[in-house]
């Protein structure tokens, strides 16, 4: 099922991140908005609410300049992009 593997690649992502999937911890951290967006995706999708999940998905992409290391922003964005082309 496509949203099975949205969520674990989302899980993947906030794991990479140092993120939770837990809405009410607190982010903290230059990515704190990245992981925020990353929250609010995974909830939207959770909720089968496609069109707000790929609007999160679209403003996690925009945050990614968070991450200082160039290769891991650049596969974090291509990741983003290929869950946002999944629901297009």
């Amino acid at each position: 099922m496509q949203q099975d593997k949205d969520l674990k690649s989302l899980d993947e992502l906030l794991a990479s991140l140092g993120g939770s999937d837990d809405r009410g911890k607190q982010s903290a951290g230059p990515c704190g908005l990245l992981l925020e967006h990353l929250r609010g995706a995974r909830s939207n999708l959770l909720g089968s609410m496609f069109n707000e999940y790929r609007a999160s998905l679209r403003d996690a992409k925009e945050s990614v300049t968070c991450i200082a290391d160039k290769s891991a922003r650049s596969n974090t964005s291509k990741a983003l992009q290929g869950l946002i082309d999944v629901r297009a």
